[in-house]
């Protein structure tokens, strides 16, 4: 009896092992994709201002409010891409705890094999390449539709 009390205790370690392994896996995991998805939001809206600084200096070229409007979307842009960083840094310390944790980070669906083709766009003023279609060149503002 003794020894079924024993071998049912190591299968009960065991298992809350695993499940203490795996809730860590789950919380790390869920704070890796809410740093994500802030720093995608983050980019989408550096974009979009960008996008504004193309379409400023395209419509006022001379204008004085211009160029005063435009280093306010860089003074923006750089704000964001400050945070940005401080993100991507903020990912890079949950990955150490999660290594310290014994817990990698596991890439789903990376795959070396699949090529994909993509159409590119280039700026015919400043040869910037883009993915998608842009009104305005996010690089010069030159009016690319």
């Amino acid at each position: 009896m003794g020894e079924k009390k024993g071998t049912f205790k190591k299968w009960k370690e065991k298992v809350n092992e695993k499940v203490t392994t795996l809730s860590n896996k789950t919380s790390f995991a869920v704070d890796r994709s809410k740093l994500r998805k802030q720093i995608g939001v983050i980019e989408e809206e550096i974009k979009v201002l960008k996008q504004e600084i193309g379409e400023i200096v395209n419509l006022n070229r001379n204008s004085l409010f211009s160029v005063s409007m435009v280093n306010y979307q860089l003074m923006q842009i750089e704000a964001k891409e400050k945070a940005v960083a401080l993100l991507e840094q903020e990912i890079e310390e949950l990955n150490d705890r999660s290594k310290a944790a014994g817990v990698e980070e596991e890439l789903i669906g990376e795959s070396t094999d699949i090529i994909e083709v993509t159409q590119t766009f280039i700026c015919a003023n400043c040869n910037e390449f883009y993915d998608e279609s842009k009104n305005f060149c996010e690089e010069c503002g030159y009016k690319m539709i």
